[in-house]
Protein backbone atom coordinates (compact mmCIF):
# COMPACT_ATOMS: atom_id res chain seq x y z
CA UNK A 1 0.00 0.00 0.00
CA UNK A 2 2.31 2.88 0.90
CA UNK A 3 4.95 1.55 -2.34
CA UNK A 4 1.53 2.27 -4.89
CA UNK A 5 1.37 5.13 -2.69
CA UNK A 6 4.82 6.38 -3.30
CA UNK A 7 4.49 5.85 -6.94
CA UNK A 8 1.12 8.14 -6.91
CA UNK A 9 3.04 11.09 -5.08
CA UNK A 10 6.04 11.07 -7.65
CA UNK A 11 3.91 10.65 -10.73
CA UNK A 12 1.99 13.31 -9.04
CA UNK A 13 4.82 15.89 -8.65
CA UNK A 14 6.24 14.68 -11.59
CA UNK A 15 3.01 16.21 -13.55
CA UNK A 16 3.12 19.25 -11.84
CA UNK A 17 6.66 19.63 -12.55
CA UNK A 18 6.15 19.01 -15.79
CA UNK A 19 2.74 21.56 -15.87
CA UNK A 20 4.72 24.03 -14.65
CA UNK A 21 7.63 23.91 -17.05
CA UNK A 22 5.12 23.98 -20.18
CA UNK A 23 3.68 27.35 -18.51
CA UNK A 24 7.14 29.04 -18.22
CA UNK A 25 8.36 27.92 -22.08
CA UNK A 26 4.97 29.39 -23.13
CA UNK A 27 5.33 32.36 -21.46
CA UNK A 28 8.94 32.64 -22.71
CA UNK A 29 7.75 32.62 -25.92
CA UNK A 30 5.32 34.72 -25.82
CA UNK A 31 7.56 37.37 -24.22
CA UNK A 32 10.78 37.04 -26.34
CA UNK A 33 11.54 38.46 -29.01
CA UNK A 34 12.65 36.77 -32.44
CA UNK A 35 14.92 37.67 -35.37
CA UNK A 36 12.57 37.07 -38.08
CA UNK A 37 9.02 37.25 -38.83
CA UNK A 38 6.30 35.26 -40.63
CA UNK A 39 5.87 38.18 -42.82
CA UNK A 40 9.36 39.15 -43.79
CA UNK A 41 10.24 35.32 -45.04
CA UNK A 42 6.94 35.00 -46.73
CA UNK A 43 7.70 38.50 -48.47
CA UNK A 44 11.30 37.96 -49.43
CA UNK A 45 10.86 34.75 -50.94
CA UNK A 46 7.34 35.42 -52.89
CA UNK A 47 9.69 38.12 -54.03
CA UNK A 48 12.25 35.73 -55.36
CA UNK A 49 9.68 33.39 -56.64
CA UNK A 50 9.53 35.36 -59.46
CA UNK A 51 13.34 33.94 -60.63
CA UNK A 52 11.32 30.42 -60.67
CA UNK A 53 8.47 31.25 -63.21
CA UNK A 54 8.55 30.46 -66.62
CA UNK A 55 6.36 30.59 -69.78
CA UNK A 56 5.72 26.52 -68.22
CA UNK A 57 4.17 27.92 -65.03
CA UNK A 58 1.05 28.69 -66.54
CA UNK A 59 0.28 25.09 -67.71
CA UNK A 60 1.37 24.00 -64.03
CA UNK A 61 -2.34 24.34 -63.14
CA UNK A 62 -2.76 22.20 -65.74
CA UNK A 63 -0.53 19.39 -64.99
CA UNK A 64 1.37 19.79 -67.73
CA UNK A 65 4.93 20.46 -66.58
CA UNK A 66 7.58 18.20 -66.64
CA UNK A 67 9.99 17.98 -63.29
CA UNK A 68 11.83 21.39 -63.29
CA UNK A 69 10.78 22.64 -66.58
CA UNK A 70 12.27 25.74 -67.18
CA UNK A 71 12.70 26.37 -62.97
CA UNK A 72 15.56 28.26 -61.93
CA UNK A 73 14.97 27.74 -57.88
CA UNK A 74 18.70 27.73 -57.34
CA UNK A 75 18.94 31.11 -58.02
CA UNK A 76 16.44 32.49 -56.46
CA UNK A 77 17.91 30.13 -52.98
CA UNK A 78 20.96 32.30 -53.21
CA UNK A 79 19.38 35.53 -54.03
CA UNK A 80 17.26 34.62 -50.40
CA UNK A 81 20.69 33.70 -48.73
CA UNK A 82 22.14 36.88 -49.81
CA UNK A 83 19.09 39.24 -48.56
CA UNK A 84 18.91 37.08 -45.35
CA UNK A 85 22.48 37.94 -44.64
CA UNK A 86 22.42 41.16 -45.34
CA UNK A 87 19.28 42.02 -43.32
CA UNK A 88 20.46 39.86 -40.05
CA UNK A 89 24.20 39.34 -39.92
CA UNK A 90 25.77 36.94 -37.63
CA UNK A 91 22.48 34.97 -37.92
CA UNK A 92 22.72 33.12 -41.00
CA UNK A 93 25.41 29.88 -41.10
CA UNK A 94 28.47 30.49 -43.85
CA UNK A 95 28.33 28.85 -47.05
CA UNK A 96 30.90 26.50 -45.46
CA UNK A 97 28.06 25.07 -43.12
CA UNK A 98 25.16 25.41 -45.58
CA UNK A 99 24.59 21.37 -46.66
CA UNK A 100 21.75 19.99 -48.36
CA UNK A 101 20.41 16.92 -46.00
CA UNK A 102 17.90 14.66 -46.49
CA UNK A 103 14.45 14.61 -44.05
CA UNK A 104 12.45 10.94 -43.58
CA UNK A 105 9.03 11.90 -41.70
CA UNK A 106 5.58 11.09 -41.27
CA UNK A 107 6.15 8.58 -44.54
CA UNK A 108 7.48 11.60 -46.82
CA UNK A 109 11.25 12.36 -48.45
CA UNK A 110 12.55 15.56 -49.12
CA UNK A 111 15.82 17.72 -48.51
CA UNK A 112 16.46 20.15 -46.12
CA UNK A 113 19.21 23.17 -46.06
CA UNK A 114 19.03 25.04 -42.89
CA UNK A 115 19.81 28.80 -42.85
CA UNK A 116 19.42 30.10 -39.20
CA UNK A 117 18.59 27.96 -35.77
CA UNK A 118 17.86 28.59 -32.38
CA UNK A 119 15.63 27.51 -29.96
CA UNK A 120 12.53 29.00 -31.18
CA UNK A 121 13.42 29.69 -34.76
CA UNK A 122 14.67 28.58 -37.72
CA UNK A 123 14.51 29.16 -41.46
CA UNK A 124 15.59 26.89 -43.98
CA UNK A 125 15.38 26.06 -47.40
CA UNK A 126 13.18 23.02 -48.46
CA UNK A 127 11.60 20.39 -51.31
CA UNK A 128 11.89 17.73 -53.19
CA UNK A 129 13.22 15.86 -56.75
CA UNK A 130 10.91 13.85 -56.63
CA UNK A 131 6.98 12.98 -55.91
CA UNK A 132 6.48 12.65 -52.31
CA UNK A 133 3.30 12.30 -49.53
CA UNK A 134 2.56 11.58 -46.22
CA UNK A 135 1.85 13.20 -42.75
CA UNK A 136 2.72 16.86 -41.61
CA UNK A 137 3.50 15.97 -38.03
CA UNK A 138 2.16 17.80 -34.87
CA UNK A 139 4.53 20.51 -33.28
CA UNK A 140 4.45 22.96 -30.73
CA UNK A 141 5.38 25.55 -33.03
CA UNK A 142 4.17 27.55 -36.16
CA UNK A 143 5.41 26.55 -39.32
CA UNK A 144 5.12 28.37 -42.59
CA UNK A 145 6.36 27.81 -46.10
CA UNK A 146 5.88 29.66 -49.46
CA UNK A 147 6.81 27.99 -52.51
CA UNK A 148 9.08 28.93 -55.15
CA UNK A 149 8.96 26.53 -57.71
CA UNK A 150 6.26 23.13 -57.88
CA UNK A 151 2.78 22.30 -56.34
CA UNK A 152 2.00 21.73 -52.88
CA UNK A 153 -1.29 19.52 -51.83
CA UNK A 154 -2.57 20.13 -48.16
CA UNK A 155 -5.18 17.76 -46.74
CA UNK A 156 -6.26 19.31 -43.28
CA UNK A 157 -7.79 17.06 -40.54
CA UNK A 158 -11.03 17.02 -40.37
CA UNK A 159 -11.60 17.73 -43.70
CA UNK A 160 -12.89 15.52 -46.81
CA UNK A 161 -11.43 17.77 -49.35
CA UNK A 162 -7.73 19.60 -49.71
CA UNK A 163 -6.10 22.32 -51.35
CA UNK A 164 -3.38 22.69 -53.79
CA UNK A 165 -0.90 25.85 -53.59
CA UNK A 166 1.77 27.04 -56.29
CA UNK A 167 4.72 29.16 -56.39
CA UNK A 168 4.51 32.33 -54.50
CA UNK A 169 1.81 31.33 -52.21
CA UNK A 170 2.73 30.58 -48.70
CA UNK A 171 1.21 27.87 -46.60
CA UNK A 172 0.83 28.17 -42.25
CA UNK A 173 0.98 24.92 -40.17
CA UNK A 174 -0.79 26.07 -37.23
CA UNK A 175 0.73 25.27 -33.51
CA UNK A 176 -0.79 21.69 -32.87
CA UNK A 177 -2.14 21.12 -36.54
CA UNK A 178 -2.04 18.06 -38.39
CA UNK A 179 -2.31 17.49 -42.29
CA UNK A 180 -1.79 15.05 -44.61
CA UNK A 181 0.91 16.95 -47.48
CA UNK A 182 1.72 16.08 -50.86
CA UNK A 183 4.53 17.51 -53.12
CA UNK A 184 4.95 17.09 -56.36
CA UNK A 185 8.79 16.47 -58.34
CA UNK A 186 10.21 20.00 -58.22
CA UNK A 187 8.95 21.32 -55.43
CA UNK A 188 11.14 23.82 -53.74
CA UNK A 189 9.99 26.34 -50.87
CA UNK A 190 11.43 28.69 -48.31
CA UNK A 191 10.31 27.56 -44.70
CA UNK A 192 10.31 29.24 -41.39
CA UNK A 193 9.26 28.14 -38.25
CA UNK A 194 8.71 29.96 -34.81
CA UNK A 195 8.29 28.00 -30.82
CA UNK A 196 10.01 25.89 -29.61
CA UNK A 197 11.82 24.23 -32.11
CA UNK A 198 13.57 21.31 -29.91
CA UNK A 199 9.79 19.94 -30.04
CA UNK A 200 9.60 18.96 -33.74
CA UNK A 201 13.13 17.15 -33.60
CA UNK A 202 11.49 13.40 -32.33
CA UNK A 203 9.20 13.81 -35.64
CA UNK A 204 11.72 15.26 -38.29
CA UNK A 205 14.45 12.20 -37.12
CA UNK A 206 11.76 9.23 -35.86
CA UNK A 207 11.72 7.84 -38.84
CA UNK A 208 15.57 8.25 -40.28
CA UNK A 209 16.30 6.99 -36.59
CA UNK A 210 13.79 3.94 -36.52
CA UNK A 211 13.15 3.50 -40.37
CA UNK A 212 15.56 4.35 -42.53
CA UNK A 213 18.51 3.70 -40.02
CA UNK A 214 20.45 6.48 -42.33
CA UNK A 215 22.23 7.33 -39.31
CA UNK A 216 24.79 9.33 -41.42
CA UNK A 217 21.94 11.72 -42.10
CA UNK A 218 20.83 11.83 -38.67
CA UNK A 219 24.47 12.73 -37.71
CA UNK A 220 24.37 15.32 -40.49
CA UNK A 221 20.90 16.93 -39.08
CA UNK A 222 22.14 16.52 -35.77
CA UNK A 223 25.37 18.48 -36.94
CA UNK A 224 23.98 21.50 -38.38
CA UNK A 225 21.59 22.38 -35.75
CA UNK A 226 24.50 22.22 -33.63
CA UNK A 227 26.35 24.70 -35.54
CA UNK A 228 23.10 26.75 -35.89
CA UNK A 229 22.91 26.97 -31.86
CA UNK A 230 26.67 27.83 -31.86
CA UNK A 231 26.31 30.55 -33.95
CA UNK A 232 23.56 32.22 -32.58
CA UNK A 233 25.40 31.89 -29.03
CA UNK A 234 28.45 33.61 -30.51
CA UNK A 235 26.09 35.90 -31.90
CA UNK A 236 24.54 37.14 -28.59
CA UNK A 237 27.52 37.25 -26.43
CA UNK A 238 29.63 39.58 -29.31
CA UNK A 239 26.22 41.61 -29.18
CA UNK A 240 26.85 41.72 -25.59
CA UNK A 241 30.85 42.34 -25.55
CA UNK A 242 32.04 39.18 -24.85
CA UNK A 243 33.98 38.78 -27.85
Amino acid sequence: MLCCLSRAVKAAVAIAVLGVLLQVIRGWLSSKSYVFSREEIAGLAKEYSGNCRSPARASLRGGGVTEEEGVDYEVAFSKVILELRKKHPGHILPDEDLQWVFVNAGGWMGSMCLLHASLTEYVLLFGTAVDTSGHSGRYWAEISDTILSGTFRQWKEGSTKSEIFYPGDTIVHEVGEATSVQWTAGTWMVEYGRGFIPSTLGFALADTFFSTQDFLTFYYTVRVYTKGLLLETHTYLSDLGVF
